[in-house]
């Protein structure tokens, strides 16, 4: 799916990301307020919209290009005698 983005669009699907995560985090408060299992609770909603997030920055998170390497030539083999 990121690769079809056009350039400039992964910011959008990084806030796309962190507004789904809200949806994990009402889950988990769900299961929280009607007494069901704190470990489900945190263990399955809480952690899926925590990794949602990471994931959401770090693709919300922009890295500048970098420069080409010059083209250097090949250092070309020593013989050994």
């Amino acid at each position: 799916m990121i690769s079809r983005l056009p350039p400039g669009r992964r910011r959008a699907l990084g806030w796309a990301l962190l507004v789904e995560a809200l949806a994990a985090y009402g889950d988990m408060a769900t299961v929280l307020a009607h007494h069901g299992f704190v470990a489900t609770a945190l263990g399955v909603h809480g952690l899926t919209a925590t990794l949602m997030v990471v994931n959401g920055l770090l693709i919300m998170r922009e890295t500048r290009k970098v420069a080409a390497a010059p083209a250097t030539p090949a250092p070309k083999p020593v013989a050994v005698r």
